[in-house]
């Protein structure tokens, strides 16, 4: 990993990740302020993925992160490979049949 893009938010930008980071000769980037669509993609997949399977309580500590990266291992493969989703393919509407992201 050559950087790491996160929000302003404190719960991203800590000391332990800017240690990992610095330590690891990775590029630690933020989102401009008030800019809230520079991390629109990310927080849609929070919205439709994520917060649907894990809710919005906040997870802490080795198990908390242990739980969350079994369950995207699972999750991960179950969204590409066989949850169908639309994409836009042009601005003018037609409509497409369903696919998986895997199989467009």
């Amino acid at each position: 990993m050559l950087g790491l893009d996160v929000d302003n938010d404190s719960a991203f930008i800590n000391e332990t990740v800017v240690d990992y980071c610095r330590d690891r000769e990775i590029e630690l980037t933020r989102s401009r302020a008030y800019k809230k669509n520079d991390q629109a993609w990310i927080e849609q997949k929070n919205g439709s993925v994520v917060r649907r399977l894990v809710g919005y309580g906040r997870l802490e500590g080795a198990a908390g992160a242990e739980a969350l990266g079994t369950l995207h291992e699972v999750a991960r493969l179950y969204v590409n490979f066989f949850q169908p989703s639309f994409k836009l393919k042009s601005k003018v509407r037609t409509r497409d049949l369903a696919q998986t992201p895997s199989g467009r």
